[in-house]
C-alpha cells in the first residue's frame, strides 16, 4: 500500500508520535543520553516519525512465511530505488498504527496482517558518497 494523501499522512503522524513515544519510554532508563537526543527531535520535528516523505510504503503480509518474505520484500523494494536514484528510509516507529481504526480501515488491513515496514521514498537532497573499497574477508572452514 503506497500512501500519498495528505490527509491520511497527518493521521498517520497524530498516530504514530504518541504511540512511538510510549515506544521508546524504556529507553530513558538504558540510555538516558540517546532518549533525550530522540526527544528533542520529535519536540523541533513537524514529522519526526515519516520525515514528510513523499510516498510511505507500507508492506503487508500475513501467513506462515510472511514474517521472512515480506522483509526480503522491503529490502528489494530499497534496493531497487536506490537503483532508481530514490532515497529510502524504513521506520519500524510508523508502523505503530494500528490502533487508529481509521488507518487500518485506509490501508485495509485485515485480521492477522502485520506491517512490515513502512518504507519511507522519495528524492534526496544529496546522494552519499560510496564507502571505500575494502578487500573482502573470507573465512572458509
Amino acid at each position: 500500500m503506497v500512501v500519498e494523501d495528505k490527509a491520511l499522512k497527518r493521521k498517520l503522524v497524530e498516530t504514530a508520535v504518541p504511540n512511538s513515544r510510549k515506544y521508546l519510554e524504556p529507553l530513558k532508563e538504558v540510555n538516558p543520553a540517546r532518549y533525550a537526543s530522540i526527544m528533542k527531535r520529535y519536540d523541533e520535528l513537524e514529522d519526526p516519525v515519516y520525515y514528510s516523505a513523499p510516498a510511505i510504503i507500507f508492506v503487508i503480509g500475513s501467513g506462515l512465511y510472511a514474517s521472512d518474505s515480506c522483509p526480503l520484500a522491503c529490502e528489494n523494494l530499497m534496493l531497487a530505488a536506490l537503483s532508481l536514484g530514490l532515497g529510502t528510509c524504513w521506520v519500524k516507529l510508523g508502523s505503530l498504527i494500528t490502533d487508529n481504526p481509521g488507518i487500518v480501515n485506509a490501508l485495509e488491513l485485515t485480521e492477522g496482517e502485520t506491517i512490515f515496514g513502512p518504507i519511507l521514498i522519495g528524492y534526496p537532497t544529496e546522494q552519499p558518497k560510496a564507502p571505500a573499497k575494502r578487500e573482502p574477508v573470507i573465512k572458509w572452514i
